[in-house]
């Protein structure tokens, strides 16, 4: 009897563990989903402002285009992370 008993105790805090762990796995799961829904949406919002120049020169437009594939870039390399 008192074997299974220690059986019984070994198996719970066995569980007890697992459950702890699990825990803080989802917790961290949850901290790094509200980091990543923060910079979403300010990739988001950098994405969604209009263009607007000072000066309509081949330097300007090349500068903002570079500025819209560097964030297109991070976001595509972000999306096939989580995928």
């Amino acid at each position: 009897m008192l074997w299974i008993q220690n059986e019984y105790v070994i198996s719970l805090s066995f569980r007890v563990k697992k459950l702890t762990e699990t825990l803080v796995t989802v917790q961290q799961l949850d901290k790094n989903m509200n980091n990543l829904r923060s910079w979403l949406t300010g990739i988001e919002a950098e994405l969604a402002k209009p263009i607007h120049y000072s000066i309509c020169h081949r330097d300007e437009i090349q500068k903002r285009l570079t500025e819209q594939q560097v964030n297109l870039s991070s976001l595509r390399d972000v999306m096939i992370f989580l995928l």
